[in-house]
């Protein structure tokens, strides 16, 4: 029996546990978080930005154009994925089709955010802008009400943080009585953490980063956080910067050798049985044999 992959993801939340998860940009990251263990993926709207157009996250790509991109990366893999479907792409009426869309594409969820439509990276504190709380609500209900299958994940995020705290604190609370399953809210540091976990009544979906590196997951699990802990774009960094290292060296000098020899980077028989090319000759030679 297939058990569908919003199951698996409510299976993990009813757990009471703090998950930790990266953010993937493609297909390709997505499978490498399933096979270092990773329970649930993040589907990173800034990573998708920075690799479908080179731009930043600035609210540059479309619906469909993610949707898209969200529906390969999670045939890819066997594990839950949660989208970023930001501010919802537009009205109500868009909201109702982006969660029809998310559902269609196999994601295990989604949140949308109270920034207004287009959105800007929420680290991007002073370009950012909010919608009223009581347009918030009702942008939540009516995906709420969009959904058809009652596992799907609908968390709230606020970007709050451009206001205060106790602001942010205020709508995520509102949020979760609304319906919400998990809410996010952006505290930048420990004392942060902690407030938002003792006062916000819900399972929380949070980040952390470069920027609050020296806080520990299990710290927040201390505190009595439960939900999800999202590092979103620390694997796209890592990665562009070591294609940064290997390619200057290789601008500079026309080989690569100090680098792979420094790096032990995969080779071609390594790379082909992790993406399954052992799997695609398998198929392949089974109905071969039955046309001999």
């Amino acid at each position: 029996m297939i058990i569908r992959s919003t199951t698996k993801m409510r299976k993990l939340l009813a757990e009471k546990k703090l998950i930790v998860a990266a953010g993937a940009h493609d297909a390709l990251s997505a499978k490498i978080m399933e096979h270092a263990g990773f329970e649930v993926i993040f589907l990173s709207g800034f990573g998708f930005e920075a690799s479908l157009l080179g731009k930043p996250d600035a609210g540059l790509l479309t619906m469909s154009e993610i949707v898209t991109h969200a529906k390969n990366i999670t045939a890819a893999v066997n594990i839950p994925t949660l989208a970023d479907a930001e501010a919802g792409y537009g009205g109500n009426v868009n909201i109702k089709r982006t969660i029809e869309e998310f559902e269609r594409a196999g994601v295990a969820g989604v949140f949308i955010e109270d920034q207004a439509h287009p959105v800007m990276c929420g680290s991007l504190k002073k370009y950012k802008r909010i919608v009223t709380q009581e347009e918030m609500l009702i942008k939540l209900q009516v995906a709420l009400d969009a959904r058809t299958d009652p596992d799907f994940i609908i968390c709230a995020r606020t970007d709050a943080d451009i206001v205060s705290l106790d602001e942010q604190i205020r709508r995520a609370n509102a949020y979760a009585k609304a319906g919400a399953d998990m809410v996010t809210c952006l505290p930048q540091s420990k004392e942060d953490f902690r407030a938002v976990i003792q006062n916000v009544k819900a399972p929380l979906w949070m980040y952390l980063s470069q920027q609050t590196a020296e806080i520990d997951p299990k710290e927040l699990e201390e505190m009595g956080m439960r939900g999800l802990i999202i590092y979103p774009v620390e694997p796209l960094f890592a990665a562009t910067r070591a294609m940064m290292d290997m390619l200057e060296e290789l601008r500079a000098t026309g080989m690569c050798a100090h680098y792979f020899s420094k790096t032990k980077p995969m080779d071609y028989r390594e790379f082909f049985n992790f993406i399954g090319l052992n799997d695609i000759v398998a198929f392949d030679q089974k109905y071969m044999a039955k046309k001999g």
